[in-house]
């Protein structure tokens, strides 16, 4: 079994103290016990708790984006390409609530809070993603549907409690949304 490196060791104890405890409530000496290292090796990888959540924040994001690019890519139909895109989004929503109900809302507060370039810059990619996917049939709109879509988006991780409910509602609207900006501009009256 190969070894764990401390720097991922200590961020996954990070991880799940700020799961467990939120964001507020955990100390670098939560950490320090849930890692089961000394507070030097801790502070080595991750500093304090808030630069820790940036750490652990830049990861999944990063992880996340990729993810997109490839469903993007490996998706058929505009609709189908927009769906998979937002699917990755809705996905890190949903793990993170079903890592932590009591205390989602609070860290995807914190990780913003923290972090907001990393998160502006992510949401900026999934912009582009969306309105590649829809620019070649509808070039007039595809930029302001890519922000429609991930403010929809952005709805639906409001509540996760039933996410089988939330991916289904993601794909009915996406339909809706996506059929709305590709579909062809009525004539202007004369």
């Amino acid at each position: 079994m190969p070894k764990v490196p401390s720097s991922q060791l200590v961020l996954d104890a990070a991880y799940r103290c700020f799961c467990r405890n939120g964001f507020r409530r955990t100390t670098v000496s939560d950490i320090v016990e849930e890692a089961q290292l000394s507070r030097p090796t801790v502070y080595k990888y991750a500093g304090s708790k808030e630069e820790a959540v940036v750490t652990i924040v830049r990861s999944r994001l990063e992880e996340a984006g990729a993810a997109a690019v490839q469903a993007a890519a490996a998706a058929g139909t505009p609709e189908e390409r927009v769906v998979a895109v937002l699917t990755v989004k809705l996905e890190v929503a949903i793990r993170l609530w079903h890592d932590s109900p009591a205390h989602a809302q609070e860290l995807l507060a914190a990780a913003t809070a923290q972090a907001p370039g990393l998160v502006t810059d992510y949401t900026d990619g999934l912009a582009v993603l969306l309105a590649s996917a829809l620019a070649q049939a509808a070039p007039d709109t595809a930029r302001q549907a890519a922000q429609v879509l991930l403010t929809f988006t952005r709805g639906l991780e409001e509540d996760l409690r039933d996410p089988d409910a939330v991916r289904r509602e993601l794909r009915a609207g996406v339909r809706m949304i996506t059929r709305g900006a590709l579909a062809r501009p009525a004539p202007t009256p004369a």
